[in-house]
């Protein structure tokens, strides 16, 4: 075999790997797209969102909100779960209603929001943007009390960052 026909060789093959690489290595993923759309967000978006390592590979639209609702539910779930922890040490009603009631809401709207995706895409949105109303008001009720915790504080953020993250996913869906 000659210099040439090797080169020719060598440049089909190299098409044909090229030509069958994901499209996610060439370009970016869905997720980095997605987070690019929330500013000056968008480092802490990308950060949380390798929480979940099934979320940098999702291949539609539709599988991306999906995830995003169960990664958005499991960290309600885990701020809960720490606030409850918290309470046990610090009894507040501010913190119990933030505990309880308040991220009670916030985990119910974004199941509510998986629920409706694929049916009602409208209401999916509006329940993952109602989301936000939880950390807001904890916020507010953790203030009105005094109870300043940074810790507290960050968690708020990041469920307020999911669930405009939510938002604009389900957005992006087909009408």
């Amino acid at each position: 075999m000659n210099f040439s026909t090797f080169s020719i060789l060598l440049l089909s093959l190299s098409l044909i790997i090229v030509s069958h690489a994901p499209l996610a290595a060439v370009g970016i993923g869905l997720h980095e797209s997605l987070c690019g759309e929330t500013k000056e967000n968008a480092a802490r978006c990308l950060e949380l969102l390798k929480g979940d390592p099934r979320i940098a590979g999702a291949k539609s639209d539709s599988e991306l909100c999906k995830l995003i609702l169960r990664f958005a539910m499991k960290k309600g779930i885990e701020t809960q779960k720490f606030l409850k922890e918290e309470l046990k040490k610090h009894p507040s009603p501010n913190l119990k209603e933030c505990a309880t009631t308040l991220y009670d809401g916030v985990i119910g709207s974004f199941k509510s929001a998986l629920g409706e995706l694929g049916e009602d895409d409208l209401t999916a949105s509006y329940d993952a943007g109602v989301a936000s109303d939880g950390p807001t008001t904890c916020d507010r009720a953790l203030a009105a009390a005094k109870l300043n915790d940074p810790y507290i504080a960050a968690l708020d953020r990041d469920i307020l960052l999911l669930s405009a993250i939510a938002f604009k996913a389900i957005e992006k869906l087909p009408s």
